[in-house]
């Protein structure tokens, strides 16, 4: 009877301690729990965030390439144009942030002081932004997207799963996205879709005057797609005619006009077809041997192409462009000229973007044009690179900066 009671008492003593293990245990099991799902939690609302403070900004430096920041680098706008376009940033932001939900929540908001408009420095990776530099060199938003208990987005913390157990109820996280327009254009791709190139050049030096002093006759609306004969505060740059040789800024005969990219002398019909349909990736190919025109290389050196062209553009085809007229489209620049007449042959520098505003091909010498606003692009066809330089704002990419 005494063995079998001292056996039965170690057996009661072995359950005792192992009920008290088990009851450790199931705390630390629990602990683990809590760190496990809820910092997972918390983790995967970080990842959300993320995601909704990029594509916010992303959608917020989208505000830098339009007509009204056109006019602010144009010297036209004045601080209620800068106003409109920090608030259309803003507008955007939360429009995007707006679509992005996170946990808990059906979609992500952003306190107007998590929205930073301003400038920042693209050869670094690591200044921050600069929220009042001149309005020229405005070309980024930073967004900061919030989790936080009493912040004024009004999202709230995380709620925590398990550990409340634990007396923690929630937890707080955030992401921040830096987005910009990187106007450092590189190369132009014809594979790949965007505004159609038109066949047409102005020397360099007569565009930049015209940007500087051109006329301001026309007005893009872009709610209702209508041009109005009054002004917006963009100069438009006028592509021809002018001179092949002088200045450029001179009206005169030997006026240039029409490349011949692709076609040779093949005349009207080919001509149409690229005003209608833009110059194709062929059409490169054949010309210059590629379809992707690199004019800053990877060591930010110039890179030019030398194209034959026309001294003028036929009358003829003043159908083809009046079917494009409000259209945004491609065109080149050269830096000189060759030869004259068909033979002419011009080095190509570099590409810009416009709309067609007005088409005058059959008026008086003085009055005949093609008349282009210029915009600021930044379509799936643009290649840039760090160590091309700035096109001013009108060509570039919005990008993801930090």
């Amino acid at each position: 009877m005494t063995s079998y009671t001292c056996i039965k008492g170690g057996r009661r003593r072995r359950r005792a301690v192992a009920a008290v293990q088990v009851g450790v245990m199931t705390v630390v099991l629990l602990g683990f729990a809590a760190l496990t799902v809820d910092l997972g939690a918390l983790y995967n609302a970080r990842a959300d965030l993320q995601h909704a403070a990029d594509a916010a900004a992303l959608a917020g430096a989208s505000a830098y390439v339009t007509d009204e920041m056109m006019q602010i680098r144009m010297g036209t706008g004045n601080t209620d144009t800068l106003a409109y376009v920090t608030g259309l940033a803003a507008t955007r932001v939360n429009e995007f942030a707006e679509r992005n939900p996170t946990i808990g929540l059906s979609t992500s908001t952003v306190a107007s002081g998590d929205i930073l408009a301003g400038w920042i420095n693209l050869n670094s990776s690591s200044e921050t932004i600069h929220t009042n530099p001149q309005p020229v060199d405005f070309n980024a938003v930073q967004v900061t997207v919030r989790r936080e208990a009493g912040s004024d987005d009004g999202n709230g913390p995380v709620e925590f799963f398990f550990a409340p157990i634990f007396g923690r109820l929630v937890g707080e996280t955030g992401a921040s996205a830096v987005a910009a327009f990187d106007d450092r254009f590189s190369t132009f791709s014809a594979n790949d879709p965007g505004a159609g190139m038109l066949p047409f050049t102005i020397h360099r030096d007569a565009f930049e005057s015209e940007l500087a002093a051109g006329g301001d006759q026309y007005a893009y609306d872009s709610a209702s797609g209508m041009i109005t004969t009054t002004s917006d505060g963009i100069r438009e740059v006028r592509l021809y005619p002018y001179p092949l040789s002088g200045s450029g800024y001179e009206e005169g005969d030997g006026n240039f006009g029409v490349l011949n990219i692709g076609t040779g002398n093949q005349g009207v019909d080919a001509e149409v077809q690229q005003i209608l349909n833009g110059v194709s990736a062929e059409d490169f190919e054949m010309e210059v041997g590629t379809s992707e025109l690199t004019f800053f290389d990877d060591a930010g050196s110039p890179v030019s192409y030398d194209i034959t062209g026309s001294p003028g553009m036929e009358s003829a085809l003043k159908d083809a462009m009046s079917q494009i007229i409000g259209q945004v489209v491609g065109f080149f620049l050269h830096d000189g000229v060759v030869l004259s007449g068909s033979n002419a042959i011009y080095t190509i520098s570099e590409i810009r973007f416009g709309r067609v505003m007005d088409v005058r091909l059959t008026a008086a010498p003085i009055q005949r044009g093609v008349y282009i606003q210029p915009v600021s692009y930044a379509g799936g066809e643009v290649r840039i690179d760090p160590n091309a330089p700035s096109s001013g704002g009108l060509v570039g990419r919005i990008v993801l900066a930090r």
